[in-house]
């Protein structure tokens, strides 16, 4: 009988060094087989009013004897190889693409690094490039007056990053015109026609003026005469007079030798806008477009 006892003593011992060893482990639950189910589920429970979870470890039935009763603690829960494994796999994609991210950024962010302000020339920077957009500007004339019938020319000349002319227009043109321009004169500067000085009297270019039916010529011819009566008057030709192609301009210059000094591919047109006739309200308000040229495409 005493035997007995000692030995439930110490049974009750070691249930009661593993019950806190168990509680201080992750996640671990203390169980004792001579305990009633019911007693089980409302003492071992975490959270409860267990006499285990309160930091005793004598159980409130009795233990009997040595073959009644039964303590053990469960291990933790062991994680599912196989679903850790699944979960890297997922993981592996998303760290690759990050990487590859990272590693696609490095080379832009060094070839920003390497980039340089490059300041493009102006026209007064370039006497070439000013012949080029003067020169470009008079064959934009000649390409819109090829494909607007009716239309008149005023002033076209080059500006510090490109070139601009007025046209009075029947039909105004809009910006979807604009390819359809630039092709034309595309097609002129392949021709590569010469262009021409003629230098003329005041009195022979007013006639040629009068006859070609350019009322804003004319009257440029008059203030040019009106500031100096003997000012050299001289006219520019696209072509030969005799080329089917051939256009000519009141102008002082300068221009490249030939159309075909102007790269087709370096020009482009810009934007379509409106502009009174000398800037004064109460005269007529032409279409100007602009455009720009450079050496190369490049």
């Amino acid at each position: 009988m005493r035997t007995n006892r000692s030995l439930a003593g110490l049974v009750r011992r070691a249930c009661s060094l593993h019950t806190t060893s168990v509680l201080a482990a992750p996640r671990p639950f203390f169980a004792c087989s001579a305990l009633p189910a019911a007693s089980r589920s409302k003492n071992v429970a975490f959270g409860g009013s267990s006499s285990v979870a309160g930091g005793s470890s004598r159980p409130q039935q009795p233990l009997r004897s040595l073959g009644q009763q039964r303590c053990w603690a469960n291990v933790p829960t062991r994680v599912n190889a196989a679903a850790a494994e699944a979960a890297v796999e997922e993981q592996e994609p998303a760290q690759q693409q990050k990487k590859h991210k990272q590693q696609a950024k490095q080379p832009q962010q060094e070839e920003l690094q390497q980039l340089t302000l490059v300041e493009l020339p102006t026209s007064e920077e370039s006497e070439e490039l000013l012949k080029i957009r003067h020169s470009c500007a008079h064959i934009m004339a000649m390409a819109v007056q090829r494909l607007h019938k009716g239309a008149q020319v005023t002033i076209g000349p080059w500006i510090e990053r490109g070139f601009y002319y007025d046209f009075d227009m029947p039909q105004p043109i809009a910006d979807k015109d604009l390819p359809k321009i630039r092709k034309e004169m595309q097609r002129i500067i392949r021709k590569n026609l010469p262009f021409v000085r003629e230098e003329v009297s005041a009195a022979e270019a007013r006639a040629r003026i009068e006859a070609a039916g350019e009322p804003y010529k004319l009257e440029i011819l008059e203030s040019i005469l009106a500031r100096d009566p003997e000012a050299p008057i001289t006219l520019y030709h696209v072509g030969e007079a005799d080329h089917p192609d051939h256009w000519w301009d009141l102008c002082a210059g300068p221009h490249v030798e030939r159309t075909g000094k102007i790269n087709p591919d370096a020009i482009e047109l810009e934007s379509v806008a409106g502009a009174y006739w000398r800037g004064d309200e109460s005269r007529p308000m032409l279409q100007r477009v602009y455009g720009t040229a450079w050496e190369s495409k490049q």
